[in-house]
C-alpha cells in the first residue's frame, strides 16, 4: 500500500529510503570526526605534560626561555644576571630629598624559583594544557618575574641609611647619672616600609630586566620613588626599664678561684609610676629626671680586705713518729691541704682535697690496719693530717659534717678527738660556718729533732666567742697478753711483736665548750662518742717449750746441755723489734656506728 491515512484523514508519505541511508552516513562521519579531534587533542595534552620544557613564548623579565629545559633556563638565567654586573641595571632611588642607588647585583635573587615559576607558567589542568599550549604557539605568552630572596641585606642597609638621613624615629632611652635617672622622651620620624619597599624595588628590577634583555638597551637605569609615613616613639615599658636598673646591693666578697676581692655595688631602686607620670608630661624630646632610691652595701674591699683572715680561729699540733716513709705521706697530705679557702657556706673534704694517696703522687709504703693487723701499705701516715684538722677545727665554733674514729687510740691526740679516712668510703669534713672565709694554714716542720705537724684555721671572729674542746675517757680495758707459738724462735728465749703494738681499749666523750668574749659559756656541744679497741700484747714462743702457762714468773725454762747442764742464754728482749712509741697505723672505719672496729675493708683498698 503506498499510502497511509492519518486519523484526521490526511496521507502521509514515506521519506525515499535513499535519503534515509544518507543522513545516517552523516552523523556517523561527524561522529568520527569528533572522537579524532578529541583523541589528537587529548594526545595533545599528554604530550605538553611530559614535554619537561618551558611553553613557547615564556620570558623571564624580557628573557627569553621558552623551550628551554630546567638546566637550560637555569644557566641562562646566570648568564643574564652575570653579563648584567658588567653592565649593571641602576635603581635610584629616593626619598623625601634623600637619594640612594641600587645594582640588580645588589638584591638576591633566588634563581631557583625563578626558574621553577617559568616552568610551571601556562600549565594547568590536564585537559586545558593543549589549549594553553596552543595559545602560547600563536603568541599568547607570559612574563615570569625574578624572585627574590627572603633576606636582602643591601635593602635593609639602604632604607636604614634613609631612615637616619630623613628623619629616623628617634626612640625613648635612659640612663643612670649618679644617683638620678633620666629619661628622654621619643620624637616623631620618617619611616619607611620594608615590605612595601622591596615590592617597589622588586618591580623596578624586572622593568630594568625588561629593558635589557626584552629591548636591548644598555645602561638602563630605574627611577623609584619610595613613599614614608610619619612614625611615632613608642612609650617605653617602664617596668622593663624598672627590672634593668633595680640592683641589689652587693657586698665585696672573695673570689673562690682567683681569691681576689670582688668590689661591692650599690643598690638602685625607683618608682616606676613615678617614672611614666613624669614622662607623661614631657614633651617629645625632653628629659625628665626622678631620684633613685639608693642603698650601699654593707661589706667594702676596704672593709672586708682588713677583716679577712684576721683571726686565729683554731689550732693543733701533734707530734708525728714512725718511720721516714710515714713522715713522709703526713708532708705530702698536709701540704695538699695548706692554703685552702672555704667561703661561707663551702665544705672542705679530706679526700677531695688530697685525692687518692698513690704511689705516682709520691706516697710511701707504712702502717695501716687490715683486720685489725698493722701491715705496710701506700699511704699509711696521712689520717694524723686528717686527725690534726679535726683537732684544730674542735678549737673553733665550724660546723663537722663527717667524721669517724679510729679502731684504735692513736696516742698523737687526745682520745676521741682523731678522724680516719679511707678514700672512696669515709672522708673528713667540716663547714664553714661564718659569714667570711676561713684559711687552712699546714705546717710540718723539725723541731728539738723530732716532727711535728701544725694546723691552723684562720678566719674571721665577729663576737669574740672561742671553743675549747675536752674528752673524758671511761670503760678502760688493759691489754691483754697472748703467746703464738713459733718454731724459729730460740728454745729458752720469746720475742715481742713490737710492730703489732698493744692498745688499751677506751671509750671518749668528747664535748666542745663555746664561750663568749667574756669567758662565760655561751654553749655546750656534744662531738660524739669514740669507742677504741683492746688489743693484746703478742709474745712468740718455741712450741718445744711447753704451755707459757706453765712457765715459772713467765719465763721459759732452759733447754739442757749434753753434758746434762743448762744454757745461759737469757729471754730475747724484743729490742731488734719497732720502737714501742711508734705511732698507730690508720684504720678502716666500721661500716656504722661510732665505733672504728671489724668489718675492715681488704688491704689493696687501702692503698688509693
Amino acid at each position: 500500500m503506498e499510502e497511509l491515512r492519518s486519523m484526521s484523514g490526511h496521507r502521509i508519505e514515506k521519506a525515499p529510503k535513499r535519503e534515509q541511508k544518507q543522513g545516517k552516513k552523516g552523523a556517523v562521519l561527524a561522529g568520527v570526526i569528533a572522537a579524532v579531534l578529541l583523541c589528537g587533542y587529548l594526545g595533545l595534552c599528554a604530550w605538553v605534560g611530559g614535554r619537561n620544557v618551558i611553553m613557547p613564548h615564556v620570558g623571564i623579565s624580557g628573557l627569553d626561555v621558552s623551550g628551554m629545559t630546567r638546566d637550560q633556563a637555569a644557566d641562562a638565567l646566570k648568564n643574564a644576571l652575570a653579563e648584567e654586573s658588567g653592565d649593571p641595571i641602576t635603581l635610584n632611588i629616593s626619598c623625601e630629598g634623600w637619594s640612594g642607588q641600587l645594582s640588580a647585583a645588589d638584591l638576591a635573587v633566588d634563581q631557583e624559583a625563578t626558574v621553577q615559576a617559568a616552568m610551571q607558567a601556562g600549565e594547568g589542568p590536564f585537559l586545558l594544557r593543549g589549549g594553553q599550549y596552543l595559545a602560547h604557539l600563536l603568541g599568547a605568552g607570559s612574563q615570569v618575574e625574578l624572585a627574590l630572596q627572603d633576606q636582602q641585606p643591601a635593602l635593609t642597609a639602604l632604607l636604614e641609611d634613609m631612615e637616619r638621613q630623613v628623619g629616623d624615629v628617634t626612640m625613648a632611652h635612659w640612663q643612670v647619672s649618679g644617683q638620678t635617672l633620666e629619661l628622654t622622651k621619643g620624637v616623631t620620624g620618617l619611616a619607611a616600609d620594608e615590605e612595601q619597599a622591596a615590592q617597589l624595588l622588586h618591580q623596578a628590577l624586572d622593568q630594568g630586566f625588561a629593558q635589557k634583555f626584552g629591548q636591548g638597551e644598555q645602561n638602563v637605569t630605574v627611577d623609584v620613588d619610595l613613599p614614608v609615613t610619619q612614625m611615632p616613639p613608642q612609650e617605653p615599658d617602664f617596668d622593663a626599664v624598672h627590672q634593668d636598673v633595680y640592683t641589689e646591693p652587693k657586698d665585696a666578697a672573695l673570689d673562690g678561684t682567683t681569691h681576689e676581692i670582688v668590689s661591692e655595688s650599690v643598690g638602685l631602686d625607683f618608682d616606676p609610676a613615678q617614672l611614666k607620670a613624669a614622662y607623661d608630661q614631657a614633651g617629645e624630646g625632653e628629659t625628665v629626671s626622678i631620684p633613685l632610691t639608693v642603698t650601699q652595701p654593707k661589706e667594702t674591699r676596704e672593709s672586708l680586705s682588713a677583716k679577712l683572715f684576721r683571726d686565729l680561729l683554731g689550732k693543733g699540733t701533734t707530734k708525728v713518729g714512725g718511720s721516714a716513709a710515714r713522715k713522709n705521706n703526713v708532708a705530702l697530705s698536709a701540704k695538699a691541704c695548706n692554703g685552702v679557702i672555704l667561703l661561707p657556706g663551702e665544705v672542705f673534704s679530706y679526700n677531695n682535697t688530697t685525692g687518692s694517696r698513690s704511689a705516682s703522687k709520691g706516697y710511701q709504703a707504712a702502717p695501716v690496719y687490715v683486720g685489725g693487723a698493722s701491715t705496710d701499705e701506700v699511704g699509711g701516715g696521712i689520717c694524723q693530717t686528717s686527725s690534726t684538722i679535726y683537732y684544730a677545727v674542735l678549737h673553733t665554733t665550724l660546723e663537722v659534717v663527717e667524721r669517724r674514729s679510729h679502731m684504735y687510740n692513736t696516742g698523737y691526740v687526745p682520745a676521741g678527738m682523731d678522724a680516719t679516712v679511707y678514700y672512696g668510703s669515709t672522708d673528713f669534713r667540716f663547714r664553714n660556718n661564718t659569714n667570711y672565709p676561713v684559711k687552712l694554714v699546714t705546717e710540718s716542720y723539725d723541731q728539738g729533732g723530732s716532727r711535728y705537724l701544725t694546723v691552723k684555721i684562720y678566719g674571721t671572729n665577729e663576737t669574740g666567742t672561742y671553743a675549747v674542746p675536752k674528752s673524758t675517757t671511761f670503760d678502760q680495758v688493759a691489754p691483754t697478753t697472748q703467746y703464738k707459738a713459733d718454731s724459729s724462735i730460740p728454745r729458752g728465749t720469746t720475742k715481742v711483736d713490737r710492730k703489732q703494738n698493744p692498745y688499751t681499749g677506751v671509750k671518749a666523750k668528747t664535748v666542745r665548750y663555746v664561750y663568749n668574749k667574756d669567758g662565760s659559756l655561751n654553749q655546750e656541744q656534744s662531738m660524739g662518742t669514740s669507742t677504741y679497741k683492746m688489743r693484746p700484747k703478742t709474745i712468740y714462743y718455741n712450741p718445744a717449750d711447753g704451755d707459757p702457762a706453765t712457765w715459772a714468773n713467765g719465763v721459759p725454762p732452759q733447754p739442757s746441755t749434753p753434758g746434762g747442764g743448762q744454757t745461759e742464754t737469757k729471754p730475747s728482749t724484743g729490742e731488734n723489734t719497732v720502737p714501742a712509741e711508734t705511732p698507730a697505723p690508720e684504720t678502716p672505719p666500721q661500716t656504722g656506728g661510732e665505733t672504728a672496729g671489724g668489718n675492715e675493708p681488704p688491704s689493696q683498698d687501702l692503698q688509693t
